[in-house]
């Protein structure tokens, strides 16, 4: 479903002038202070790859190859994801994933952990926009990567690892106001019409406080089909299978190791560790002499193959320059990409992949306006039995336009974040990671106790009559009893859709990025659909939305207000 919601006066883009990157000290979520070893599964894992609860080794980019089929820029789900599928489709290709920091260090271990499947944006809008067929195809297709990220974790009997189970009462959308609920029942009537949202249950003010033991809420809509799960272990399991997927060595992740810059080879440039790259050539290309397929093979399906040579069995800048693939979506493009890091070590590729999110335009200027960063507030409580609060009903919530959310973990502790709409600004354009705004942690902290009372009344009466109560009982708002809080940064586009295919004007580059606060949901799958266009082993998927590929149509700037038609006076989705 859509969320509207009013930012509140003054809140206008604040686009940063620097170029977004990761900071170096950023705070520590729950899902990264409790990764344990065994949801890393450093043993099993690419070469070069640390585990991520641990800091990666200080020369990482001294131990990179010369060379690589594929360079992957960023180690959340969506990068790593990419690696998986194209370690499954084409074993044979040298993959080389960059991560700045460690895997899922970004956006992946900073979220709120929920699979919610939705449209992410006002229907209204999307519909007038691309159409209702398109809008209606998005919708299906988020479905279907709800399904392949369930069905991934299920086959690979990886549920207990990565903490996954659907919520037993569902997910609910609460409303502060009979307004706010009319205005989202008018907006589901017409997703109902284009059958979405069909098995969703709406809840009066009586209904409402029944179930949440509250009166605090005017209504509520149940969405069944919402589950939880702990991304961190998600990426842990998914480079543990990469690196499984194909021969040993044909995966490098590397961690701790920034990207300067990516760009084509020029004319007449010397290329680096020039044995080193004749050896990959050479090796790539006796695999396919071998098995009549592969890296040295030319086929329909091999989009990535050696590259031509001179005498002496070295090959030339110009010939390496030379297309001898093809590509979807591109037949022309087979540029041979020089990516820097910023400690001068470099990797030469044939493709280059950029799954940074929230920090693409660093690499991609281009992007910059379009894909704006956004700071978001996260935090989670301690257990019940250790002062944290026990919650009605095993769900999830979104309230306030999506502007706050909460749910309950397995072990029973609430994660509750967001609350950016109570600073003028709502963190648009900010992307330090390494702070907390005390306005909107004050405000994280006082919503649950406003919200659910009774459940915090036996901690307001022990504060009430605690020796340490100084100004008074009146004085006294419980706050939240809290194992970790953390900031993270969401990317977001004009649109509210991620950027996912081959980028306009960048020969052999592609993008998955800009999943404004709903990658958990879609990252898996973006990342198949990106391998798929790589690899060239299949037809494009149909069910992907072409309105989430790239184009020059799509990069106008992102503000807080998506445009286009208005559902109700006032309502816009942020």
């Amino acid at each position: 479903m859509a969320m509207h919601h009013t930012p509140p006066p003054g809140a206008t883009p604040a686009h940063a002038k620097s170029v977004p990157t990761p900071v170096a000290t950023p705070t520590t979520s729950y899902w990264l202070k409790n990764l344990t070893p065994a949801s890393a599964a450093a043993g099993a894992r690419a070469r070069h790859a640390p585990s991520p609860q641990h800091p990666p080794a200080p020369s990482r980019a001294a131990q990179l190859p010369a060379a690589a089929d594929v360079v992957i820029i960023g180690g959340g789900i969506a990068g790593v994801s990419t690696a998986y599928h194209l370690r499954k489709s084409r074993p044979e290709l040298q993959v080389v994933l960059l991560e700045a920091r460690q895997l899922s260090h970004g956006a992946t271990g900073r979220n709120g952990g929920l699979l919610w499947p939705a449209l992410n944006a006002p229907w209204l809008k999307t519909a007038a926009r691309y159409g209702p067929a398109e809008a209606q195809r998005m919708m299906a297709f988020e479905l279907q990567c709800l399904r392949e990220v369930t069905d991934f974790i299920t086959a690979h009997k990886l549920e207990e690892e990565v903490r996954y189970s659907p919520f037993a009462d569902g997910a609910f959308y609460v409303y502060d106001t009979p307004a706010e609920m009319e205005a989202e029942m008018a907006e589901l009537e017409l997703m109902q019409q284009f059958g979405i949202h069909t098995d969703v249950q709406p809840l009066g003010a009586a209904a409402t406080a029944a179930l949440l033991r509250t009166d605090t809420f005017a209504g509520a809509v149940r969405q069944p089909g919402v589950a939880r799960v702990w991304a961190a272990r998600l990426v842990g399991a998914l480079a543990r299978l990469a690196a499984a997927a194909g021969p040993a060595g044909g995966l490098t992740i590397a961690e701790g190791v920034r990207v300067a810059g990516v760009a084509p080879l020029g004319e007449g440039e010397p290329l680096p560790a020039m044995d080193e790259v004749c050896a990959w050539l050479e090796e790539a290309e006796e695999e396919g002499q071998a098995g009549g397929k592969g890296a040295g093979g030319a086929s329909a399906t091999n989009n990535i193959v050696p590259m031509g040579r001179t005498g002496g069995g070295k090959p030339s800048p110009a010939a390496l320059a030379v297309s001898l693939c093809s590509e979807a979506l591109d037949p022309s493009a087979t540029p041979l990409l020089k990516v820097t890091t910023d400690c001068g070590a470099s990797v030469l590729a044939r493709r280059v992949l950029h799954c940074t999110n929230a920090y693409g335009s660093a690499l991609l200027p281009e992007l910059r306006g379009a894909l704006v960063p956004v700071r978001n507030h996260v935090a989670a409580t301690k257990l019940p039995s250790e002062g944290g609060p026990d919650l009605p009903l095993d769900a999830a919530f979104y309230a306030r336009g999506g502007f706050v959310y909460w749910s309950k973990r397995e072990d029973g502790r609430v994660v509750v974040g967001g609350f950016r709409d109570v600073v003028p600004g709502l963190e648009w354009g900010v992307w330090d990671d390494g702070a907390l705004d005390p306005t909107v942690s004050a405000a994280l902290h006082a919503y649950l106790p406003q919200h659910f009372p009774a459940a915090f009344r036996a901690q307001q009466q022990q504060q009430q009559h605690s020796g340490h109560d100084r100004n008074g009982p009146q004085q006294q708002q419980p706050r939240l009893a809290t194992d970790a809080e953390w900031s993270g940064i969401l990317g977001f586009t004009q649109d509210r859709f991620p950027f996912v295919g081959p980028v306009p004007g960048r020969r052999g580059q592609f993008v998955a990025a800009g999943f404004s606060g709903h990658g958990m949901t879609r990252t898996f799958t973006c990342g198949r659909v990106l391998a798929d266009m790589v690899a060239g082993t299949a037809p494009p998927d149909p069910a992907f939305p072409a309105a989430w590929l790239p184009s020059a149509a799509r990069l106008g700037p992102a503000t807080p207000l998506v445009p286009g038609p208005e559902m109700a006076a006032g309502a816009i989705y942020t």
